[in-house]
């Protein structure tokens, strides 16, 4: 019987939490054209002359504090999630990781399945965006045919993923006692935002737009589908809207990026009398770096020290049980249209 290729696919990571083996990572992930979108030529300048060279030592000591006997997290969280998927959908199906930048890589995973019939790419993306969905798409075509493959539409309002998020909570008691939950997701500069606007004319114009984004938008527009995603999961918690938030994290460079930073708000909440703060982050299917050592470790610190009394880091789905039956149903509806 043929088997149905399934490509579990994350961003990547580097092979060691090094300033070389950063540099050669940073080197690959920065130049790709959806992320820093400027001209080749200046965007070398800057990733190759600036960014790399400076950032290498430093983004080495950060991944030092979450680097595990194993390795990476994100490598370690996504093959164990997809390990746990591979054993319930069974012998009829074959899960593969492969990461968009790094190791293990496309030519691998192109080797491993060139048996199956069918291939669906699953990029492990709630939501669109040109920098995380599209690249990796784009990169996926480039090794498999369109004719005899499927992918994964961003799910980030999908019933089982909404629905294994409130289940996953629920079991951690989030929140609990008079916590607040502040909903992390990975920030965008406004330019790539608004470049991917349909309309052309709707893109962050008026207050709180992204809450109030048409369908037409609401297919790639990253900050209306980070808040759709936030809105269903506190309807699932019973939620009301004085008892969460949403902010963006992870910025790099002086461009204007999606607010409100999540560091800021960690701030304004901390002074303005919140004491007890729990952060999850809906937009990463497995922990890494941004969650680990930005969230865990570095935002605890900035609430601590701004008046909080208690943080609460809520892991990522990782390999949940409640995800894994996600993931099957999100494939079958996949394969079915």
């Amino acid at each position: 019987m043929n088997k149905i290729g399934v490509i579990f696919s994350n961003l990547g990571t580097p092979e060691k939490p090094t300033p070389q083996a950063l540099g050669r990572f940073l080197g690959e992930f920065l130049m790709d054209k959806h992320v820093i979108q400027m001209p080749t030529f200046f965007r070398a300048l800057l990733v190759k002359g600036l960014i790399v060279p400076f950032r290498k030592g430093k983004s080495a000591k950060n991944y030092e504090k979450v680097w595990t006997q194993k390795g990476s997290p994100l490598l370690v969280e996504t093959n164990k999630a997809a390990k746990k998927l591979q054993e319930k959908l069974g012998e009829s199906y074959q899960v593969e990781v492969a990461m968009r930048y790094g190791e293990p890589n496309f030519d691998h995973v192109k080797k491993t399945l060139k048996d199956c019939d069918t291939v669906v790419f699953f990029p492990q993306y709630p939501h669109y965006a040109a920098s995380s969905y599209l690249t990796s798409v784009e990169h996926f075509y480039k090794y498999f045919t369109k004719e005899k493959s499927k992918v994964v539409l961003p799910y980030f309002e999908h019933p089982a993923f909404i629905n294994s998020y409130g289940k996953f909570l629920k079991e951690q008691e989030v929140p609990k006692n008079d916590e607040f939950l502040l909903m992390s997701f990975h920030g965008l500069p406004e330019s790539h935002v608004i470049k991917d606007d349909p309309t052309g004319n709707h893109c962050l114009k008026t207050d709180n737009c992204c809450e109030r984004a048409s369908e037409e938008v609401l297919k790639t527009c990253y900050p209306a589908q980070c808040f759709r995603t936030a809105h269903l999961i506190a309807k699932e918690l019973k939620l009301e809207r004085n008892q969460y938030g949403v902010s963006f994290q992870s910025r790099l460079g002086r461009q204007k990026w999606l607010e409100p930073s999540t560091e800021s708000r960690v701030i304004e909440l901390a002074q303005s009398g919140v004491k007890k703060l729990s952060v999850i982050c809906p937009g990463f299917s497995v922990d890494g770096l941004e969650t680990l050592e930005e969230i865990e470790l570095g935002m605890k610190e900035i609430f601590l020290k701004n008046g909080g009394e208690t943080f609460r880091f809520i892991p990522c789905l990782n390999d949940n049980s409640h995800w894994i039956e996600a993931c099957a149903k999100i494939l079958e509806d996949t394969l079915s249209n």
